[in-house]
């Protein structure tokens, strides 16, 4: 950092605004919203993706501003509810009784806002820290912290979704995660600023006017961290040399979700028997259906458990239901199942809901499960991290009226369990980590499903997901943009099976090398079905992201927390002084 002169003050000596602009400016509830607006047309459905390198810049304005504190702190969070209520529109899209839950999202969410702007004012008012470093550091331990709670955390429109059709740039992402792209981006929002409010130009006796020390510091950092990233990716992307791969089938339906009901079950299965038949006339290596589509459950008795504890356990599931029936079923769709893969001779990967019934009782699971042809063994993952309020609803038992933001009644609501831990489905000398649904949007959960199993590291990562809740909506292109983040970080392929969303092949580079298109929001149903039949190529490049995690948001989250303390030390030596 420059030393300060009397043309460019010290952050620390003047966290107002310049004095030569004693006007108040703009008032903090429209810098907020100026940048919430920009901010959200940045991503899909606008999808001006270069937006959120500026959006950020009326935001910050509010570190500086002379207006009282908690007026800049209501601009924070109008800016965030500005953003959020339409980013997350599309939840709407899942029923008609969803717009209390779309409400109380963005408004939690729009929260997130004000916490950022109180990191970066203490970290640049109080301890003089540059904004170039106080700014990228909050706003990635916020989204860190965001990811992470409360509920299982909320890992969408990070800045980093809105690089991912940047190639050559995201490549850095195997040694920062997607993290680093976001920090990119608040970076160059940072410096723009710096660019308005901080003196651009200095007059000296003996050289005349010559532009500031600290602007020409400030601009060869932005300069080297993305010209840096530019040839580091270019490095990279000229290392790849992929292997073929297994030949997979990846099937897209485009059936409709509709809570407590749905198209009839036959008929679900006699469109997915059309398109498996048509996957294994390409005689692929795998085929691959989506998340859940099954219309049928997987039902698991442990033959140890004794009939009056399995019939007690489906009681308490489903009153009044037949133990014998259920074991009839369990029986009759392993046997179509397996009868499935044998006449097509192929190895399937079906998502599919369980039941376990077990001496510890019964566990409800989201499962991939893979049968092959000729055997009645089976593989399966659980699903790990569960989605609220899709999967399970929180707080229930204690806040009843939490039911009243979603479409679900008291008899008939989700309460699937999660996975004991991460695993992987072997085929052959294949080992595919299957993140399911928003999976794949947690980085964390990603790394863990693509680490190494039983000395045999995972060749790729299958995201069977089933998106058609938000049908024909802007979460489609978000959720495929996580899904090149991850290929990226990993240097894994990633390959995805999607009803009613975009079913695609990702290459280690985050390349799409091959989609299908998702339906629009008018369409009629079936109107994206398909199959893509893909070759993966595998890539055996390391990440560095992979072997150390998620170090950049934890140093980031460090330097917030660490200037805290010292923020309030500061505060009580000087309170202290006054006293005395």
């Amino acid at each position: 950092m420059s030393q300060p002169t009397a043309a460019e003050p010290s952050p620390r000596a003047a966290p107002a605004r310049p004095s030569a602009d004693p006007k108040p400016g703009p008032h903090p509830a429209l810098l907020g919203a100026i940048s919430g607006l920009l901010l959200a047309f940045a991503f899909e459905p606008v999808g001006a993706w270069w937006l959120a390198w500026v959006a950020l810049v009326p935001f910050l304005r509010l570190v500086r501003s002379d207006r009282p504190a908690r007026s800049a702190y209501l601009g924070a969070w109008v800016g965030g509810l500005t953003f959020w209520l339409i980013a997350v529109e599309w939840v709407r899209a899942s029923d008609p009784s969803a717009w209390p839950g779309w409400l109380a999202l963005a408004l939690v969410l729009s929260l997130w806002w004000p916490v950022t702007l109180g990191l970066i004012r203490l970290m640049v008012r109080r301890l003089g820290i540059p904004l170039m470093i106080a700014a990228p550091a909050s706003w990635i331990a916020v989204e860190f912290v965001r990811g992470l709670y409360p509920l299982n955390g909320f890992q969408w429109f990070f800045l980093s979704h809105g690089t991912a059709t940047l190639t050559p740039l995201i490549q850095v992402a195997d040694l920062t995660g997607a993290w680093g792209l976001s920090l990119l981006v608040m970076l160059v929002n940072a410096w723009l600023l710096e660019l308005i409010e901080q003196p651009r130009w200095v007059q000296t006796p003996s050289s005349g006017r010559r532009p500031a020390r600290g602007q020409l510091i400030r601009t060869a950092v932005v300069v080297l961290a993305l010209g840096g990233s530019l040839v580091y990716g270019g490095v990279r992307v000229s290392q790849a040399d992929f292997q073929p791969g297994p030949k997979l089938a990846l099937i897209q339906s485009d059936i409709p979700q509709v809570f407590g009901g749905g198209p009839d079950p036959a008929e679900v299965l006699a469109r997915f028997g059309r398109l498996v038949d048509r996957a294994a006339g390409e005689r692929p290596d795998l085929i691959i259906l989506p998340e859940t589509m099954f219309p049928y459950g997987w039902i698991d008795i442990d033959p140890g458990l004794p009939r009056a504890d399995y019939a007690a356990q489906l009681d308490r599931y489903s009153p009044g239901s037949d133990p014998d029936r259920w074991s009839q079923i369990g029986g009759d769709v392993r046997d179509m199942l397996h009868r499935w893969a044998d006449r097509i001779d192929t190895p399937l990967i079906v998502g599919i809901n369980s039941y376990y019934f077990q001496p510890g009782g019964l566990a409800r699971h989201n499962t991939a499960l893979l049968l092959r042809p000729g055997t009645t063994e089976t593989q399966a993952y659980h699903k790990l991290h569960l989605v609220p309020f899709g999967e399970y609803v929180p707080w229930v038992k204690t806040v009843p009226w939490v039911l009243a933001l979603t479409p679900f009644s008291a008899d008939h609501m989700p309460s699937l369990d999660p996975g004991r831990g991460p695993s992987t489905l072997s085929l052959g000398p294949w080992r595919f980590g299957t993140p399911i649904c928003f999976e794949d949007s947690v980085p964390h959960v990603a790394r863990r499903l693509a680490a190494a199993s039983d000395g045999h590291p995972t060749d790729v990562l299958l995201n069977l997901s089933n998106d058609g809740w938000f049908r024909g909506t802007a979460a489609h292109r978000l959720h495929l943009a996580s899904s090149v983040l991850r290929a990226v970080e990993l240097r894994m392929p990633v390959a995805r099976s999607v009803n009613t969303g975009t079913s695609a092949l990702i290459d280690g580079n985050g390349t799409i090398l091959a989609a299908l298109d998702p339906p629009s929001r008018d369409s009629l149903p079936n109107a994206a079905e398909g199959v893509l039949t893909v070759e993966v190529p595998l890539d055996n490049r390391a990440s560095l992201y992979m072997e150390t995690g998620d170090w950049l948001p934890i140093a980031c989250l460090a330097l917030c927390l660490g200037s805290v303390p010292i923020a309030l030390a500061l505060s009580l030596r000087d309170r202290r002084r006054r006293l005395t």
